[in-house]
């Protein structure tokens, strides 16, 4: 791989998407140790990033202003001032071809799948993952450009801090012992397990005395609410909508266990490598689910008797695709993965 000096990375959006692009910032670390590498990112998902020596320096997309030139102008000039060699768009989208046509970068690449005209300011990259999982196909980029793809790993920021503030408040709420991580919710609906599936499981998990931590954003709120309110237990913590997205990560690094359907936490878990279950119905997990752990043997997957993994989104107009994953199924494959959790 030619010695790049300064590269910039566009992934923007959203969380999950984000995470799966950590491993190739990892990779282009390995393949260029010198380089100044700089990732544009919005706002709202920068905080899983990591600092240096991965990610030298962030800039700050505003997406409500990308269709406005007097931003284009903006963003040029700031980007410029970087004097990029290598501009590696991993969105492929209009958003982010606009962010690479101002990059001022003599090279601008992305993996194959270029969309919304995004391939005519940036030359996909088509690898032997083509194919595969969004990270390998990720990946491919560096190793098209003659990198060395060694391991697949998620560089994490530090988050020491909000460990010890999560720990303090779960403490003072009244949690004693292990705790499995939840969040209910997803960012579309039809990816969701029902609320009521949800009520019934957890009833038996509290009945067991494990206790149970509920996670998520403020829209998880109302199913939070919901949960908590029909357990009454005291082994349920309701913490939906009440961390921040470090805080959401130290909460699920501690946990025993991770559940939740196809949702940007669940790729938060990955990344830590944590044990855990997902629950996947209108989504394909060859595509996009958990990855790139040690040992495979810690992702366990529950696919909706419908649904067809050869395709990319199977069943994602299907508003009762997840409810097929019956709480008998959850239950079991619960009951065989804490077997494992507690050797």
């Amino acid at each position: 791989m030619k010695a790049y000096k300064n590269i910039l990375i566009i992934k923007m959006s959203s969380l999950g998407d984000v995470l799966h692009a950590l491993p190739t910032v990892y990779a282009l670390r390995e393949n260029c140790p010198e380089a100044r590498i700089v990732w544009a990112v919005h706002p709202a998902f920068s905080p899983v990033l990591p600092g240096k020596p991965y990610i030298d320096d962030v800039v700050y997309i505003d997406k409500k202003r990308l269709s406005s030139l007097t931003y284009w102008r903006e963003l040029r000039r700031i980007l410029h001032g970087y004097h990029f060699d290598l501009c590696l768009d991993l969105q492929g989208l209009a958003k982010s071809a606009v962010v690479a046509f101002n990059s001022g970068a003599e090279e601008k690449y992305g993996y194959w799948e270029m969309r919304e005209g995004s391939f005519l300011i940036s030359k996909g990259l088509a690898g032997p993952n083509k194919h595969g999982h969004v990270i390998e196909r990720y990946l491919d980029t560096v190793r098209c450009l003659g990198g060395i793809v060694d391991a697949v790993e998620f560089p994490l920021p530090h988050i020491d801090g909000e460990r010890a503030g999560i720990m303090g408040r779960l403490a003072s709420d009244g949690l004693i012992g292990d705790y499995l991580a939840v969040v209910p919710g997803a960012r579309w609906t039809v990816k969701e397990w029902p609320v009521a599936h949800w009520q019934t499981f957890l009833s038996r998990v509290t009945a067991s005395g494990m206790n149970v931590v509920l996670l998520g954003s403020n829209a998880d709120i109302p199913k939070g609410t919901a949960i908590s309110g029909f357990l009454s237990s005291d082994h349920v913590f309701d913490y939906t909508g009440k961390t921040s997205l470090r805080e959401l990560m130290a909460a699920i690094a501690m946990s025993r266990l991770y559940i939740s359907a196809d949702t940007g936490p669940l790729h938060i878990a990955n990344a830590l490598k944590k044990e855990l279950i997902a629950l996947f119905g209108p989504t394909c997990p060859d595509r996009t689910g958990p990855y790139g752990g040690k040992n495979s043997s810690y992702i366990h997957m529950m696919i909706s008797p419908t649904s067809r993994a050869t395709a990319e989104h199977p069943l994602i107009n299907d508003p009762d695709c997840m409810s097929q994953i019956t709480v008998a199924a959850m239950w079991k494959t619960f009951e065989s993965v804490m077997k494992k959790v507690k050797k």
